[in-house]
Order: structure tokens, then sequence, then C-alpha cells
């Protein structure tokens, strides 16, 4: 059977994860819906999220030796595997009504582990597979396939689940699941070299990401950037999205409402698969965080769903776009024999921040920002004049207040030297797909 290599290899397993992305995001939209409906706590439902991620995180710690020295489409095939085992047992908890909160738990954090080894696989594979100046639009092809998981996700699900209810939703994942699995097997990843420093144990390839990084300041200073950037906005934000989009809709105007920010991410994976992004990254992305937070502020201003709509989409433009440009500055200055390890430690750092933005979202707004919100609340005579009181009014604050920060955080970092003018300080590498394809 003829397979796939080099760029085609790419496209394969783009558009495999594509499926299988928007089968999981269903699943994972559902099951929010099950829990806020069937619960109603808002802590229970950023507690899921909690224990979606956090186990990404730690496991990440670990992961990065092994892809280094693993063959990275096995190791993809079988965290898809393992990720859908999970959703299996899940499914059948629904199926025989023994579904309970914490089962939910253990199977996010189950699925976690299996991303821990999925997502820096296929990010420490495109330089193998993708030539160096089609980094920038290999980039954008990731990003539209995450842009399109989050459309088609959140829309399909909340039309799917008010029609016909959460068990149909699993079966979509079950189907998408298999797709991902053939486009992975039929398609090759070269296996970098192996470099000699690579660790006697998982814990140094850990300890090797963290020297890798020290040893280049400008990588510490992007690192404090996006860590603090992941607390706020996939933390806080990501956290509280649901909960605020039914503060103002039923479920399948949440779902619209939310797929916003697909289609403003699927925008911005156009622009870097047609332009390649600017040249100056950092400055794109300093740019680019800028108008993600106002585009933040914009969602919380006003209780409007069309308002709402439009500053999600913005989000999903900007912030993106940022990140797309965060990944190609990673695949240009990392040497690619070590990006597992690289790749792995941002993961980390990355979900450790998130985590602590979802822990404390939940807690926050229920138990600080929407009662000084609500009609007798502390800030409903002044805040409350001119963003509305009532259900939902706390976490349109909450998202002001990040925007806010996100703001700041740009203004002190394009004052830091390190960081605004890190691609004249760090050198270029050679990725290994600068090769010709072999078809």
């Amino acid at each position: 059977m003829s397979r796939f290599s080099g760029q085609k290899a790419f496209y394969a397993i783009t558009f495999g994860q594509l499926i299988s992305l928007v089968g999981s995001g269903m699943t994972r939209f559902g099951l929010g819906i099950w829990v806020l409906l069937e619960i109603g706590d808002a802590t229970a439902y950023t507690a899921m999220l909690f224990f979606a991620v956090l186990p990404l995180g730690l496991a990440s710690i670990f992961t990065g030796t092994l892809i280094d020295i693993w063959d990275r489409r096995i190791v993809m095939l079988l965290g898809n595997v393992v990720a859908s085992l999970s959703t299996l047992v899940v499914a059948i908890l629904f199926f025989t009504d023994t579904l309970a909160i914490w089962h939910l738990y253990v199977a996010l954090a189950v699925n976690g582990l299996a991303n821990a080894f999925v997502i820096p696989s296929f990010e420490a594979s495109v330089p193998l597979l993708v030539k160096r100046e089609n980094l920038g639009r290999a980039a954008g092809l990731t990003q539209m396939t995450v842009s399109l998981e989050i459309i088609l996700a959140p829309a399909l699900a909340g039309v799917l689940v008010a029609s016909a209810g959460l068990g149909i939703i699993f079966i979509v994942d079950f189907v998408t699941f298999g797709v991902s699995v053939i486009a992975l097997a039929v398609s090759v990843i070269p296996r970098p070299v192996v470099s000699a420093d690579r660790g006697a144990n998982l814990l140094d390839g850990f300890v090797f990401g963290l020297r890798y990084i020290g040893q280049r300041p400008s990588f510490v200073y992007l690192m404090v950037f996006i860590t603090i950037t992941m607390f706020l906005m996939p933390g806080i934000g990501y956290a509280l999205s649901t909960p605020i989009a039914l503060s103002v809709a039923d479920e399948t105007a949440a779902g619209l409402i939310l797929s916003a920010f697909g289609a403003g991410a699927m925008v911005s994976g156009f622009l870097l698969t047609a332009w390649g992004g600017p040249k100056r990254r950092m400055t794109g992305m300093l740019v680019s965080l800028t108008l993600a937070g106002l585009a933040s502020m914009l969602i919380g201003v006003r209780e409007s769903i069309p308002l709402m709509a439009a500053g999600v989409f913005l989000l999903g433009v900007t912030f993106m776009f940022m990140f797309g440009l965060n990944r190609v500055i990673w695949q240009e200055k990392a040497a690619p024999e070590v990006l597992g390890r690289i790749f792995s430690l941002r993961v980390a750092l990355g979900i450790g921040a998130q985590s602590l933005g979802v822990l404390v979202a939940g807690p926050l707004a229920q138990h600080v920002f929407e009662p000084m919100m609500a009609e007798s609340g502390a800030l409903a005579g002044s805040v409350g004049a001119f963003i509305g009181v009532g259900e939902g009014r706390g976490m349109a604050l909450m998202y002001i207040v990040a925007g806010l920060m996100l703001i700041t955080l740009v203004a002190v970092s394009a004052l830091t030297r390190r960081i605004r003018l890190m691609e004249d300080l760090l050198p270029d590498q050679t990725p290994a797909a600068d090769v010709k394809d072999v078809d």
C-alpha cells in the first residue's frame, strides 16, 4: 500500500486530526452542557475542565524524552486509542444511566494523559515533514484545523444535544476517531537523529528542556509571556466561556456564540496559510495580543448576544494568530532533535498555567464577582451602571479585567529587549524537512 511522506503526510495527518478533533470537541461540549444543566454548579464545571487539562501538563514533564526517542507516528496512534477508550467508558456509563461527575474527572484525566503524547508528537513532527519556507503556512493550516473544531463542535453538539440527546454525540466521536487512525496508518514520519544528551531517565528530558531554554534568555522571556497569557485567557477565559454564553442564550445559541471563536481562528489560519505571517514574528505576537485584550473586554461590556459573538470572533482572530506565530518561532529557533522535549516542557508550563486559571475561575466567579455584580452587589451601582447587573455580569467583569491584564502584559513585554528583539538574538535552526520530498 502506498504511504504518504513529506508534506503529503503532513496534510493527511492534519486532516485526520481535524476530523477526530471535531468529534472530541462535540463530546466535550455536550458533557459540559450535561454538567451545567444536570448539576447546575459552575465550580463542578470548572473542576471538570481542570481535570481535563492538568494531567496533560503534568504528564508532559515526562513525555518529551520518549517523543524524541520513539516513532512519533506510533506514539500518536496509541495516544488516540487511549483517548478513545476513555470516551468509550463514559459512553457506556451514560447509556446505562450510571454516569456521575467523578466519572468525567477520571475519564478526562486519562484523555489528558494521552494528549500529553499526541500533541507534542504532532508539533515536533511538523519540521520533519515541512520545509522551512513553509513552516508559517503549516502553522496556519494547523491553526485552521483547530479553528474548524471550535466552529463545528459546539454548533453541531448544541443542535444534536437539543434534538437527539447526548448519546448520539458519542457515536459521532467514535467514527471520527477511526478517520484519524487511518490517516496516521498511511503516513510516514521521519525519525530525527537522537541527541547524545537525551538523558538516562524520563525526568532528564524535562531537566534538559529547562536547561536548553535557560541557556537562551529570550526563550525564558517568551515562556513567561506565554505562561501568563495561558493563565488569563485559555485558563480563566476558557473556563467561563460556556457559562457566560448560557447566561444570555439557550444551548443552541450558546453553541453558535462559542463557534464564533472558531470562525475567528479560521480567519487567522487563512492569513497564516496564505501569507506565512509577518517576518517579525514577535512584533506580530505583541500586536495580536493587544487586540485580543480589547476583544476580551468587548465580550463583557454588554449583555448582548451579537456583541458577545463579535468579541468572541475577534478574540479568535487575534489570539490564535498570536499562537500560530509563537509556534513558528519555536520551530525556527529550536533544534529539530530536541523539539519533543522542548514542546513537552512548553505544554507542561502552559497547561499548568491554564489549569490554575481554570481552577480559580469557578470559585472567583461564583463567590466573588457574581455576588459583587448582583442587583444589590457591591459594584452594582458603579461598574453595574456600565455593564449591567444580574446573572453572568460578574463573569463579564472578569473578561474585562483579563483583557486589561493582557494589554498590560504586552506593554511590559514591548519594553523588554530580550523578548522584543528575540528573533535577532536567537540563531535559526535547520529543519530536517529541508530535503527533497518523497512522493
